[in-house]
């Protein structure tokens, strides 16, 4: 067969077609990703080790950015969709991506046993018959919430770093010996413009939610006591000016004030560690504190690899996605934290102190996050968003009722 295409580019280019000729002949594969930067440039060379491989076929990277969410339901609007894309709202898109549960289970090359634990459920929607789980996307790249710590901060005030299982009551503790008013130095660093994903990590330590395991009830749960209590909580670290507020667009980005000296704690994810690396600070993390007695718990971003069901080229479209999944391509994504024990092993991150505790963390979360219980769920999101910028900017003694109005507002955007 291979023979007999060349001969027919040979006739082909005869007659000038070369050109054509090897568009014929070619594969165009559409990878569409939200990356940039260094992260993007990783993903160029994933793609171009899969082409040294697959001779003939061409990646095409669509590096959607800041807009991807809007670009890449356009796609899918317009029957257009790249054929593998980055992905992470699975409820939202899984009418239009294809199941892998199948592609899974015939190929051996994607060990799921190697996967760190619980990474799938992300990818996993459940039918419209609420009967049937189908996994969407192999995950490509986590993260899980811990606490950064400045070391210089820490040895200057003479106090012991934070060791895991501490609690919030010594981070206040810690945080009122690093204040530093002459300096305008703080403890602690609190986003008041939180992700309400990332946020659902405070609750959770708390015992609270923002959605109920329904999958509709957000009052008793957004303003229920174990919520109001953690928000209780931050709120006087504020009020008893402790901690700087993050997150207004006034200055204050949270990386400069760490690097400065500014603020001795905050809570991030593994991303904060690769700018602080570019930096030379010297910092430490830990996993998140426990609140009231109770286990702290994390969220845990996960980033998968999905196919689109239109795609015309599906088993193409899954040997990328293998080769994403695979050691080597892990190997190279080195801004991200393996998704692979094996590699991660390997590496001896798992021993690694300042990438151990988000291992850890990701096996704290026993929760289910809000837009894995209800696909309409960032209808209701953006008033969760106000309710806490509220609270925090307000900086009022009691915040119950702000949070008894959101509550009420959001359940009412999900039925």
């Amino acid at each position: 067969m291979n023979l007999l295409n060349s001969l027919r580019a040979l006739l082909l280019c005869l007659f000038g077609a070369c050109t054509a000729a090897a568009a014929a002949e070619s594969q165009l594969l559409r990878f569409a990703t939200w990356d940039g930067s260094e992260s993007l440039l990783i993903q160029q060379r994933i793609a171009a080790a899969f082409e040294a491989r697959h001779p003939g076929v061409k990646v095409q990277m669509e590096a959607y950015g800041g807009g991807y969410n809007q670009k890449l339901s356009a796609a899918f609007g317009a029957k257009n969709p790249p054929d593998v894309m980055y992905m992470w709202n699975f409820p939202q898109y899984q009418r239009v991506l294809e199941p892998l549960d199948d592609y899974l289970a015939r190929d051996a090359r994607i060990d799921r046993s190697d996967f760190v634990p619980g990474l799938f459920r992300f990818a996993t929607v459940g039918d419209a018959d609420g009967k049937t789980q189908r996994i969407y996307g192999v995950p490509a790249g986590f993260t899980a919430q811990v606490i950064y710590y400045n070391k210089d901060m820490f040895d200057h005030a003479g106090l012991a770093y934070p060791q895991e299982g501490w609690s919030w009551d010594d981070l206040r503790r810690m945080a009122i010996q690093l204040r530093k008013p002459a300096t305008k130095a703080f403890g602690f660093g609190l986003d008041v413009n939180p992700d309400p994903y990332d946020f659902q990590s405070y609750l959770w330590s708390a015992g609270g939610r923002m959605l109920g395991p329904d999958g509709v009830s957000v009052q008793g749960h957004l303003n229920g006591a174990p919520s109001k209590a953690m928000f209780a909580m931050l709120l006087a670290l504020l009020q008893q000016d402790v901690a700087a507020t993050l997150g207004l667009g006034d200055g204050r980005n949270q990386r400069q004030m760490f690097t400065s000296d500014k603020v001795a704690m905050l809570l991030d994810g593994a991303a904060f560690r690769v700018e602080l690396a570019q930096d030379g600070k010297r910092y430490g993390v830990v996993g998140l504190p426990s609140f009231q007695g109770r286990p702290a718990q994390s969220v845990v971003s996960v980033s998968a690899l999905a196919m689109a069901r239109e795609s015309k080229q599906k088993a193409l479209a899954w040997d990328f996605i293998q080769f994403f999944s695979s050691a080597e391509a892990v190997r190279l994504r080195s801004n991200d934290l393996p998704v692979l024990l094996s590699v991660a092993a390997q590496q001896g991150l798992q021993d690694d102190p300042l990438v151990r505790p988000f291992y850890a963390m990701v096996e704290s979360m026993k929760e289910t996050p809000a837009h894995l219980l209800n696909p309409r769920w960032m209808r209701a999101q953006d008033v969760v968003r106000d309710a806490i910028q509220e609270v925090f900017l307000s900086k009022q003694g009691d915040s119950g009722a702000i949070l008894d109005r959101a509550a009420i507002k959001a359940e009412r955007k999900l039925r």
